[in-house]
């Protein structure tokens, strides 16, 4: 994102953050992983000073902890502070930011600060993937939490604690690794766990190969090992050239770590774990979808090789729930159950719609925010046929993020090249072309802007019926 190259090595910006009279600010502290970071830094001894364009409950619950947080983006919010931090959320032109360069106070994104944090865990272990990293971090978190390991997790969504972080010991961190913009080349975990890869973030990486390059490499930071699903094409091409040693699990024979699915019920799995043909365990996993069987193998493989004990494994599992936004009853709408799904990617929309069909066994309707201009531009044919195996689809305008608008590129082109059966919907109308154009359970996917067509749709809680 910046232009400006700011010139702490990770080994500076430790330096930095061992002095008593460092003050750390973060800008946009309010989003998930900033508000984390914020905690974990202040968690360290460190001085923590954050600011966010509005006022939220995790800005509310920092000045809970006596962290202090300034409403509005100004200039006077950086002058004192020894490091100032950023995510990719924040604009180039962010009064902040320009400030702290004009005074030469470092800056660092959000990744090189918990990439330098880290190193005071003696274990870290990284999760990475296009798809299933909060679910497989929260799975994780559980595991470890069940084994009393005390972890320290970090996550993109809501733990069961109901917030995004766990704070326990200083043994082991549990943390997403995002590949946006290569945010996982800063990490040095001690396992790093990949459980697939797609072509994503079309802004950043030019194609598929940047990206992989990507991927190997930060597989390849692993210290003590990596974890890989054989199952995945992509990944399976990059197992040879990791340096880190690998383990490797799938449904295919030549995986170290084997499963094989042997229950389907409406709201879970059951299967058969294999480690070198020899069947260790039959675990249940109660939340639905094929793809979530797979965020446990690889959950459980990352707890069997740290050495947790199999029933405790196995208890963990079963006892999971899904996390926010993922496959989740939020209420109803005349009636109608509505879920919420944090899916924004053509294979994340398509394992979805497939997983509601088969747990609600009614007619499916769609309404769906694409996230950024250059993603929905990229990738525009995968939304159009994914997005085609619902009944029917209420597109909405797409949230840019980041992003300016690219010509040409629109929900309304989109719903146009998908048919008759998906409209365009500005948001204000959602639940007029709800109520006049669709029937059947109804789930709203996207990862920004809905908070006002959840408002606007949902008229009962789950709780409440």
């Amino acid at each position: 994102m910046q232009k400006y190259k700011n010139k702490l090595t990770k080994e500076g910006v430790r330096r930095l953050l061992a002095s008593q009279d460092t003050r750390v600010h973060l800008v946009g502290v309010g989003g998930v992983s900033m508000y984390s970071l914020a905690i974990l830094a202040a968690s360290r001894g460190l001085k923590v000073t954050g600011s966010d364009r509005v006022a939220s409950s995790r800005t509310a619950d920092l000045l809970m902890r006596e962290i202090p947080v300034k409403i509005g983006h100004d200039e006077k919010n950086v002058v004192g502070a020894s490091l100032v931090v950023y995510s990719h959320a924040i604009s180039e032109d962010n009064p902040e930011l320009q400030k702290a360069r004009e005074l030469q106070i470092p800056t660092v994104s959000r990744a090189e600060l918990l990439g330098a944090i880290m190193l005071d865990f003696h274990n870290r272990i990284g999760v990475s993937g296009t798809h299933g990293k909060s679910t497989t971090t929260a799975m994780l978190d559980l595991i470890f939490s069940s084994a009393l390991c005390e972890p320290t997790t970090l996550s993109g969504a809501n733990l069961i604690l109901g917030t995004p972080i766990r704070e326990g010991g200083k043994d082991l961190l549990l943390y997403e690794a995002c590949e946006y913009r290569d945010s996982f080349l800063s990490f040095l975990p001690t396992v790093a766990a990949a459980l697939n890869l797609e072509y994503d973030h079309p802004d950043y990486f030019k194609d598929i190969k940047t990206l992989k390059n990507s991927f190997r490499r930060a597989l390849s930071h692993a210290s003590s090992f990596a974890v890989v699903n054989m199952d995945d094409e992509n990944l399976c091409e990059l197992i040879p050239e990791i340096k880190s040693r690998v383990v490797t699990f799938g449904q295919g024979e030549r995986a170290d770590y084997r499963y094989l699915i042997t229950k389907f019920f409406d709201t879970g799995h059951e299967f058969v774990l294999y480690h070198n043909k020899a069947a260790l365990h039959r675990f249940t996993i109660n939340v639905p979808g094929v793809h979530n069987v797979t965020n446990a193998v690889c959950a459980i493989v990352i707890a069997l090789e740290y050495g947790i004990d199999i029933d405790t494994v196995a208890g963990a599992i079963s006892s999971f729930r899904p996390i926010n936004a993922r496959l989740e009853l939020i209420g109803e709408h005349h009636g109608r159950p509505v879920y919420l799904d944090y899916a924004h990617h053509p294979t994340e929309i398509q394992v979805t719609i497939n997983t509601l069909k088969l747990l609600t066994r009614d007619m499916l309707t769609v309404v769906f925010k694409p996230h950024t201009y250059s993603r929905t531009a990229a990738l525009f044919r995968d939304f159009s046929s994914s997005l085609s195996l619902a009944d029917h689809i209420v597109l909405t305008d797409i949230y840019p993020a980041r992003e300016q608008p690219i010509k040409g590129v629109s929900s309304l082109r989109l719903a146009e090249d998908i048919g008759e059966r998906a409209i365009f919907s500005p948001d204000g109308e959602v639940v007029h072309c709800l109520d006049t154009y669709t029937s059947g359970a109804i789930v709203i996917m996207g990862a920004g802007g809905l908070d006002e067509i959840i408002k606007a749709v949902i008229d009962v809680g789950p709780q409440d019926r």
